[in-house]
């Protein structure tokens, strides 16, 4: 968190936490900065190269506008930029925790396994921790679905529901591949029927969650879909419109969110490129700007 210097992980069992002074002491470093991981996406948008995003609607960046991204990738992660004299300042947000909400069937079955599952994961994660003042819901955040974990679950789930269309050899390396799991979903998406069919509730779900997001920032300055999720499944998200029509599917506010330039960031190191960009405008705030 920016302006802290002890931050805790929320996807991390056991309470692990980075306190900034102690870096600050070990390494003899003058000054240590923790800043929100989706704040260092954020600035990296500001180092952006045509070659490096593809534009996935044809609307012009507005001068002057806020910014903002989303990124689904171990998490799901948002922030918005607004200007600051010649460049941007970027918040956090902790939109990815948001609630989960399922439009079809399929998804609602998704949603009553996964949230029964992770709350019942969650009591045992509360009694071994010091978040008990927390403890256990009933609800399920998005990042729970829209996330390469949440591909995961999405097939886990379909695989459960029709196991005469499980592929043998496709299930046993998803097993077998524990924290990457969503990656062996995303490669045998475009050939596998449940890959496919887990790909396709993941893409829409992002495209819904994407346009809820747009709609509260109204970005028209750029809205940027980041993480590692997108360009690893480009064809989903370029070639399909699965993801466009679901950002744009918001009933009476819809014609809104047409004014909002849609890209898709295909590096990813933007992480490590805002956290230098952040450290250096810090140090030099004369010398950085956007565009």
């Amino acid at each position: 968190m920016e302006g802290l210097t002890v931050c805790r992980f929320t996807n991390i069992a056991f309470g692990w936490s980075i306190n900034g002074d102690n870096l600050q002491r070990e390494l003899g470093i003058p000054n240590v900065k923790l800043i929100n991981d989706f704040v260092a996406m954020g600035y990296g948008l500001l180092t952006l190269r045509e070659h490096e995003f593809l534009a996935l609607n044809d609307v012009p960046r507005e001068a002057d506008a806020p910014i903002a991204t989303i990124g689904a990738g171990t998490g799901l992660g948002e922030c918005f930029l607004t200007p600051s004299g010649d460049s941007y300042d970027c918040y956090p947000t902790e939109g990815g925790h948001c609630d989960y909400s399922p439009t079809t069937d399929i998804e609602v079955e998704i949603y009553n396994k996964l949230r029964n599952k992770v709350n019942n994961t969650s009591r045992t994660f509360h009694s071994l921790t010091t978040f008990t003042q927390f403890g256990p819901n009933k609800r399920l955040s998005t990042e729970r679905i829209i996330s390469g974990n949440g591909l995961a679950s999405i097939y886990e789930y379909l695989a459960e529901k029709f196991p005469d269309k499980v592929n043998s050899a496709i299930h046993k390396e998803f097993v077998a591949s524990e924290s990457l799991r969503g990656g062996v979903v995303g490669k045998n998406a475009g050939s596998d029927e449940l890959c496919g069919q887990a790909m396709e509730i993941f893409v829409k779900g992002y495209g819904r969650e994407a346009g809820n997001a747009a709609l509260k920032y109204l970005p028209r300055g750029g809205f940027y879909i980041t993480g590692g999720m997108a360009p690893k499944n480009l064809d989903f998200f370029t070639k399909k419109t699965w993801f466009l029509d679901a950002i744009f599917d918001k009933g009476r506010v819809s014609p809104a969110l047409k004014s909002v330039p849609i890209y898709l960031v295909l590096t990813e190191d933007l992480g490590e490129r805002g956290a230098h960009y952040y450290s250096y405008q810090v140090q030099h705030p004369q010398c950085y700007h956007f565009g």
